[in-house]
């Protein structure tokens, strides 16, 4: 990683843009990579099959010798956009005994729980945040890709482990915060998560709980911005109906969302396509078509009125008054 990253990038988009705006560009040109990889096992996601299980991470002194290069750019006014990977934290994170990670054959080493050999430490990565806001250049440096916070929420029973987790998320919240906290618990219904290889919802509860009191310990005032996934397989109109309630009751009114897509390689598409659950062969419903799909869409919007009368005629259709009574009120 450290060879690679040593290479003299121009870090411009390609000459034959010619100088026209790229906005993919402007989001990341003050961005740095600090790892590759991600052990987390998402069964919608394709990232560990095409960058690995096992964490790839750089040096301290490649990531801050990536710092000064930025602080050189032209255009660079202070702030470094993100200090990231394919998850936020799992940086320098690995087996325990490498020997058991090589014939492990979970998919996940963090579900349906944190694999015992996983050390999930996060003093690493607050090390790194800390020298590089030591930058003279640098006046802000902020997380932008998503965290895994079962991680950092997980207790280990290694009293050193868990004063550096516990750290973590209060740290993240008050010093790398751009005013947006991205997270993704991708659904609320128990089914539905386990399905997908994520931590229960009750866990984002917890998360919520102690943002919320970060912020108001600290006298500021940001937004926790989760991530939903419609139609995934699993999903009915009830269990997206449940999420809607629940995320209102939680006062989201929800931006970052999207209707599930089939990507090769992964377990969601086997479900999606075949109707089943290879492992356990059992039958899974799956909204396909374009009808079912936009309909379980329409719940990420029911603060919208031009989607209310709809919502309602769904709830009564799947006879869920009682659902229509907290969500439309």
């Amino acid at each position: 990683m450290d060879r690679i990253y040593a290479l003299p990038y121009t870090r411009l988009p390609h000459p034959r843009y010619k100088g026209k705006e790229i906005p993919a560009y402007q989001m990341i040109r003050h961005s740095i990579t600090l790892h590759r990889g991600c052990f987390g096992g998402c069964a919608f996601c394709t990232i560990s099959a095409h960058q690995g299980k096992f964490i790839s991470s750089r040096s301290l002194p490649s990531v801050l010798q990536e710092v000064e290069h930025i602080s050189r750019m032209p255009d660079f006014k202070g702030t470094l956009s993100d200090l990231g990977g394919p998850s936020a934290n799992m940086y320098r994170m690995g087996g325990r005994d490498p020997e058991l990670c090589r014939i492990c054959k979970r998919a996940s080493c963090a579900f349906p729980d944190i694999c015992k050999n996983l050390v999930t430490d996060h003093a690493p990565l607050l090390e790194l945040y800390s020298r590089v806001k030591e930058h003279p250049a640098v006046k802000h440096c902020f997380i932008g890709s998503g965290i895994r916070y079962d991680l950092c929420l997980h207790r280990t029973g290694d009293p050193k482990i868990d004063r550096a987790n516990e750290r973590y998320l209060p740290t993240v919240i008050r010093e790398h915060v751009s005013g947006r906290f991205k997270v993704a618990p991708e659904h609320t219904a128990e089914s539905v998560l386990q399905l997908m290889r994520k931590p229960p919802f009750s866990l984002f509860h917890k998360l919520k709980t102690l943002f919320d009191s970060v912020n108001r310990d600290s006298g500021i005032q940001q937004q926790i911005v989760p991530y939903f996934i419609s139609s995934h397989p699993g999903s009915r109109l009830e269990e997206m109906a449940e999420l809607a309630v629940e995320t209102r009751d939680l006062h989201f009114r929800l931006e970052q969302v999207q209707d599930f897509t089939p990507t090769p390689m992964t377990l969601s598409t086997t479900l999606y396509y075949t109707g089943h659950h290879p492992y356990s062969e059992q039958k899974v419903y799956t909204a396909k078509s374009e009808q079912e799909k936009r309909e379980q869409h329409l719940f990420f919007f029911w603060y919208k009125k031009e989607f209310r009368p709809a919502i309602s005629t769904l709830l009564k259709r799947i006879r869920r008054q009682d659902l229509l009574n907290k969500l439309l009120r």
